[in-house]
């Protein structure tokens, strides 16, 4: 005798655990998880929630723009906090670009509700843009280094700050801001691919 998969696991009304402004009787046949009829993926044993039911990529849908400002917040500040850190630990840099991408797009995660959509992308994105802009900034400002040495990036500097950090040999402009492709951009674009993957 066929067993009704779709067993209540608790009476009533409840939000959806995709899309939390939904109220729904549904649950997952596998981890009796809140789903509403966006969400729910129908296979032979039952309804079940895109987790249960191995699907890649969730509906999306756009986030109101209430939640999206207090991501973009949330989000910005956690920036800034990294940016600050790489002026004082610019050796952390690989790990800052992991810091950088992991906390910038799981704050936004987390104050938008888990929502996916390609705003939420570019938000992010965006955000950890202003990040890496405002670390370079902030390193310049540490080692002294103008605008114009800026636009030369292979001209050499001493300062005693770069001596201290890099040896009397002095660093390029390059080298202290951290701005070679190898592994400088490469390092950064970790970040970018991880706000890809997170809201697609």
């Amino acid at each position: 005798m066929a067993q009704n998969t779709t067993t209540a696991y608790a009476s009533g009304q409840v939000p959806c655990s995709y899309h939390p402004n939904v109220m729904t009787g549904l649950r997952c046949s596998r981890c009796g998880k809140p789903i509403c009829p966006q969400c729910a993926v129908r296979t032979p044993v039952g309804l079940r929630c895109p987790d249960c039911a191995g699907v890649r990529g969730l509906p999306t849908y756009r986030t109101p723009a209430s939640s999206l400002a207090k991501a973009a917040g949330a989000g910005l500040a956690v920036a800034v906090g990294t940016a600050i850190l790489w002026r004082f630990f610019p050796e952390w840099q690989f790990y800052l670009c992991l810091l950088m991408g992991f906390g910038v797009v799981e704050t936004i995660a987390r104050f938008s509700g888990n929502k996916r959509g390609a705003d939420l992308q570019f938000l992010a994105m965006g955000i950890v843009t202003i990040g890496f802009l405002l670390s370079r900034v902030l390193l310049a400002q540490r080692f002294g280094i103008s605008m114009a040495e800026v636009n030369a990036l292979e001209q050499r500097v001493i300062s005693d700050e770069i001596i201290g950090q890099y040896g009397f040999g002095g660093a390029s402009v390059s080298d202290i801001l951290q701005l070679r492709f190898i592994p400088d951009v490469v390092y950064a674009l970790l970040a970018y691919l991880i706000a890809w993957i997170r809201f697609r």
